[in-house]
């Protein structure tokens, strides 16, 4: 089975993620397979884990949660077309090409969860002036003879279109 979560955002572009392993870590730490350092996002925020037959996402404790389809969840079987979001950031889930056409800015819209079932977020100290990147770029990390689908995604704090709300 391949699967591919595909961030969409609110600008209409996307990014296809690839889940190559049986296990796939999401958070801000270096040893995640999907990194994501965002205030947002917990150290160890969830875990994707596919079989041959299945895809399951797993809360992993989290302070702001992981929703599927705006719902949070704490464990929940995946589908083709479901939304996944956490941190802010919006991905489809894409099972063997399905579903075929995405409509980005729609998807986003449809993936992020009503602002009253958000949490209160913890204040958040601002980065320095140097420590701003790009929103979209996206480095591939580690890729030692091992599929793995380690991904760095950065962000630009100054911009506060894709930022999750604090």
């Amino acid at each position: 089975m391949e699967v591919i979560l595909v961030r969409v955002t609110k600008n209409g572009s996307t990014t296809p993620v690839p889940l190559k392993q049986a296990r796939t870590l999401v958070g801000r730490l270096d040893d995640c397979q999907i990194r994501v350092p965002a205030a947002g996002i917990s150290r160890k925020h969830c875990e994707f884990i596919v079989d041959e037959t299945s895809i399951v996402i797993n809360d992993l404790g989290s302070s702001n949660g992981t929703y599927v389809n705006q719902e949070r969840i704490t464990s929940q079987p995946l589908c083709a077309g479901d939304l996944v979001s956490f941190g802010g950031l919006v991905f489809l889930v894409s099972v063997n090409g399905e579903p075929g056409d995405i409509d980005a800015e729609m998807m986003y819209e449809d993936g992020i969860p009503e602002e009253e079932t958000l949490p209160a977020a913890a204040p958040v100290q601002a980065p320095a002036a140097s420590a701003s990147v790009s929103v979209e770029k996206m480095v591939a990390a580690n890729d030692i003879n091992d599929d793995s689908s380690m991904m760095d995604f950065e962000f630009d704090f100054d911009d506060d279109d894709d930022q999750p709300p604090l």
